[in-house]
């Protein structure tokens, strides 16, 4: 079983050490109160509010139910970074995982996202998904883009003056796709 990986620890870029774990009920409190520490541009952009404590019990219903897998990045008892694996049990993508990342601003350039995106990866792989789609508001995710597209993401649409930010402004909405292997050899 991939979850039997969890916890592990990790090193990031500056020494510190990091406990990746998979997401737990009692950790529903933490994660709204990561979500109320990101700033408000990246909030407007989700489809859901992740301060609603609602809204988290949705996503762990959904991970119980075998229909998402999620991560946190657990530094001193602090959620640092939120990972998602969405899936489809049945249709014409239930090949294809939906990935979302979301890291705390002064855990960024430290390759705590990487981690979490590797692990993510790999996990897909052990699912035997075929295909992971993420997709990014531009200007706003940049970061999040240059990373993902490190590890073989490609942009397969881009959708302009897709979304508007919080002053109305339109904003363009990056689709990317990384096509998996069985195996990380294979290439």
């Amino acid at each position: 079983m991939p979850e039997s990986r969890y916890p592990k620890e990790v090193v990031l870029k500056d020494g510190r050490e990091v406990t990746i774990r998979i997401l737990r009920e009692t950790d529903a409190d933490a994660l709204c109160g990561f979500y109320r520490n990101l700033d408000a541009a990246v909030l407007w952009y989700m489809k859901e509010n992740p301060c609603d404590p609602a809204v988290v019990a949705k996503w762990l219903q959904k991970q119980k139910e075998g229909n998402a897998f999620s991560i946190v990045a657990d530094l001193d008892g602090k959620i640092g970074g939120h990972g998602t694996l969405l899936f489809r049990r049945h249709g014409g993508r239930n090949h294809v995982g939906r990935l979302r990342i979301y890291v705390a601003s002064d855990h960024r350039r430290i390759q705590l996202g990487t981690w979490m995106i590797f692990d993510l990866i790999k996990y897909a792989m052990e699912r035997g998904l075929e295909m992971l789609r993420t997709d990014f508001v531009v200007g706003v995710d940049d970061l999040a883009i240059e990373a993902v597209r490190k590890l073989d993401f490609v942009t397969e649409g881009l959708l302009r003056d897709y979304v508007k930010d919080e002053n109305g402004n339109d904003r363009d909405y990056q689709i990317m796709i990384k096509r998996l292997h069985r195996d990380w050899s294979d290439f």
